[in-house]
């Protein structure tokens, strides 16, 4: 269980870092609104996470991993249709990630409010890979 956590809390930090950027470096008005959503939906479960970590004694890391960091410092130097597109295609890598993650955690843990909040997550992390994917085709086509 403290693994899920600790990959879902990166998972989180991860998106609503990246939503954060495209809240800002956006060049269409379809980017910027997902960043925000993004921001808000992450920041939400992300709340939670921490909670039921907590009353759990599960200690989270407050750094992304080394991977999602090279990513964030790619984004970080893009502009543009060059963020849009880079941007648009991380978000459909990182919700196939989430989703993975949090379908192996249903599977395997039984813990009845962990459940329910994975239950809870899972439609949202689906929404946004289909806003993610929907998203890329429109930036590819620019």
């Amino acid at each position: 269980m403290a693994t899920f956590f600790q990959n879902a809390a990166q998972s989180d930090m991860f998106e609503i870092t990246t939503g954060n950027m495209a809240k800002v470096k956006g060049s269409t008005a379809e980017v910027r609104d997902f960043g925000t959503m993004l921001v808000t939906d992450h920041t939400m479960t992300s709340q939670q996470i921490m909670t039921m970590a907590a009353e759990r004694n599960i200690t989270l890391s407050t750094t992304a991993p080394a991977d999602k960091m090279a990513i964030i410092n790619r984004l970080t130097g893009e502009s543009g249709l060059t963020f849009d597109k880079d941007f648009a295609a991380v978000q459909v890598l990182a919700h196939q990630e989430a989703i993975a993650l949090y379908e192996a955690a249903d599977r395997e843990i039984m813990d009845t409010e962990v459940q329910t909040f994975i239950d809870a997550t899972l439609p949202k992390l689906r929404t946004h890979l289909q806003r993610a994917q929907t998203l890329k085709t429109a930036v590819d086509k620019m």
